[in-house]
């Protein structure tokens, strides 16, 4: 009974099971000179995982080339053959991401670079940002990117700094398919020069000014559309989750029964927030209460930090923990659960399942 009690207050305080680690999905991954899939795991240099949702952005694409003229660039002679040096490496990395090979995309980065996605992760050394691209690499095969270098700046004779876009295509070639949408993103990459070789140092991707990111960003969630089952001897937690609304939010409505019995029933809506660059849900249970909070990946887990009201009047919080295990299994966890500034104790992990389809009863043709 006590995971009962745990269950029902941590829905009634804030987060609904909501599944799935982001492992994929995208997005995302995010892919550029640099690269997570967020969903979904994330990509350098202004990039995320074809998979993801998409933007609402036309499909045509403008055409993109890496040798294109920079529009800003210190033209000093002393300059050239650095800036030429640095446009090599623009064009190295688009072969090499459109081959999906990692490891030479990392082999144009310093041991200890710096990956910082439109979401904000971190993606720390080579081997992160490897593991990173070799992921999205997996989720999106045939992807690629065409980047565009719009300037190079020199802070000194062996430090300069690249801003530019990108877009990712998948490969499908299904035109009617939303996910097929390109995905733009804008990049700010800092180069540094070691042994007579430029580097990259630093990655930052940023959303694009004045495109709309909801539908894209929100595919970092998409995994976890379906319906979904938790039960043990004492309860059943049932869990539903459809997008909404043009593709720019998820809805996800659960259910708690204890001994065959609705205990507790509610909504959550998950949507991006444009404002704070985050993906962000509200919850409401039938009890009365509600919360909101903000998801952020963590490697191959989701986390959810809500704060809200309960019935009563009290003040929650607690951080859900989501991990994708495979397509039809995920773990959930509640910690750092308090009510009325009590802490409580960490629920136990909890399995997910999706549910099987019901099956449909024939009907014979009446005669």
């Amino acid at each position: 009974m006590q995971r009962i009690a745990i269950l029902t207050t941590s829905f009634m305080v804030l987060a609904v099971v909501a599944l799935r680690a982001a492992e994929e999905q995208a997005p995302p991954k995010t892919v550029n000179k640099v690269a997570v899939p967020t969903a979904t795991k994330d990509t350098p240099k202004g990039a995320e995982s074809p998979a993801a949702p998409r933007s609402d952005t036309p499909t045509s694409k403008p055409k993109l080339d890496v040798k294109k003229p920079v529009t800003e660039v210190t033209k000093s002679d002393a300059h050239a053959a650095d800036e030429s040096a640095i446009r090599l490496t623009g064009e190295a990395f688009v072969k090499a991401f459109n081959a999906a090979d990692a490891k030479a995309i990392v082999a144009q980065f310093t041991p200890d670079a710096e990956f910082v996605d439109a979401q904000g992760n971190v993606h720390q050394g080579r081997d992160a940002i490897q593991e990173a691209l070799t992921a999205c690499f997996t989720e999106n095969p045939g992807a690629k990117i065409e980047m565009e270098i719009e300037s190079i700046r020199f802070i000194s004779s062996g430090v300069a700094v690249e801003d530019g876009t990108t877009i990712v295509t998948s490969s499908d070639g299904d035109d009617d398919d939303d996910d097929d949408d390109p995905v733009y993103c804008r990049y700010t990459a800092v180069h540094v020069k070691i042994d007579g070789k430029w580097l990259s140092a630093s990655v930052r991707d940023h959303a694009p000014k004045g495109r709309r990111q909801h539908r894209t960003q929100l595919q970092q969630l998409g995994w976890l559309q379906g319906d979904w089952v938790d039960e043990d001897e004492d309860s059943v937690v049932i869990f539903s989750c459809e997008s909404v609304d043009n593709g720019n939010f998820l809805l996800r409505q659960f259910v708690i029964q204890v001994a065959g019995e609705e205990a507790m029933s509610g909504t959550q809506r998950i949507g991006w927030d444009p404002l704070t660059g985050k993906l962000r849900t509200w919850i409401f249970d039938s009890e009365g209460g509600y919360s909101d909070g903000s998801w952020h990946r963590d490697e191959d887990r989701w986390v959810l930090k809500t704060s809200g009201v309960t019935a009563d009047g009290q003040t929650a919080s607690g951080t859900s923990i989501y991990t994708r295990v495979n397509d039809h299994t995920m773990t959930w966890q509640l910690v750092d659960h308090e009510i009325a500034g009590v802490q409580l104790p960490d629920s136990d992990l909890v399995t997910i399942v999706r549910r099987a389809p019901t099956p449909e009863i024939a009907v014979s043709p009446e005669k």
